[in-house]
């Protein structure tokens, strides 16, 4: 009895949850076309198409046969090429503009002709190559861009070695002091043998407790976002057109999204 019981209070604490925080998309007076897999709300344009993909492919089917299969003299011939119907998808949702004309006019080629043009324009002008080389080859230093004059992207991890490497650990540290903890590093350190977020709270804060033991302040440092960055070009790059919809769930509640967080 006390393991019917207890599987039965875990039924119901998982229909309580999907029932009070979680959305259902199979509800009928849910307006919003939303994706099992993600919970992303469709726009309308992608919504129609989905909505309409059964309609859409039987019009194609009609017109197939009518124009190839059913005339005595077709005027599109049966191995033509056909006009692929492109539906749009909950993919289509993510996917990134690509811009051109712009972007390949600014890329600057570094081939044989322009290595060739530099030492004709040395020698004319009495240029030593060692300082025509010292500058950047193209609209852009090629450190912090592209060609096409996105941001390039570096390690962060090589930086943070090449500081490390320049400072010696401290044996002692004097008193007064600050503990400073990267809170997404701390995530990533815990175990995953909570079962609720209330649980993953606490032993962060375990954690967190354990390391400024013998600090006055302690300090963890979580990713902010505000509207004027450094990061705005890569946040750009990763921004969708329509917001996610994110539900809030119970403190008390237990599901595997615990577990994802601390995989």
């Amino acid at each position: 009895m006390p393991r019917i019981r207890r599987d039965e209070a875990d039924v119901q604490s998982l229909v309580q949850l999907m029932e009070t925080s979680w959305l259902n998309p199979f509800n009928a007076e849910q307006g919003d076309l939303v994706s099992l897999s993600t919970a992303t709300t469709a726009p309308p344009e992608v919504a129609k198409d989905l909505l309409g993909a059964y309609r859409i492919g039987e019009d194609a089917y009609q017109a197939f046969k009518e124009e190839r299969l059913e005339t005595d003299t077709p005027t599109i011939q049966f191995h033509d090429t056909m006009t692929k119907t492109k539906l749009r998808t909950f993919t289509n949702i993510r996917m990134k503009p690509r811009s051109q004309g712009h972007a390949k006019e600014a890329i600057l080629k570094a081939d044989r002709n322009l290595f060739g043009q530099m030492i004709l324009v040395a020698e004319n002008r009495k240029l030593k190559m060692s300082d025509v080389l010292a500058h950047p080859l193209g609209p852009l230093p090629w450190a912090l861009a592209s060609g096409d004059g996105s941001l390039r992207k570096t390690n962060k991890a090589a930086l943070a070695r090449e500081l490390e490497r320049n400072v010696s650990p401290a044996e002692v540290i004097p008193e007064p002091s600050a503990t400073l903890i990267d809170g997404m590093s701390l995530v990533q350190k815990l175990k995953g043998n909570d079962n609720t977020f209330s649980q993953l709270a606490g032993t962060a804060l375990s954690h967190v407790v354990h390391e400024g033991a013998k600090s006055s302040r302690i300090d963890v440092v979580f990713d902010v976002y505000k509207e004027t960055s450094i990061k705005d070009a890569e946040r750009a790059n990763r921004r969708c057109r329509h917001r996610d919809p994110f539900q809030e769930h119970s403190t008390w509640a237990q599901h595997p999204a615990v577990e994802k967080v601390t995989r």
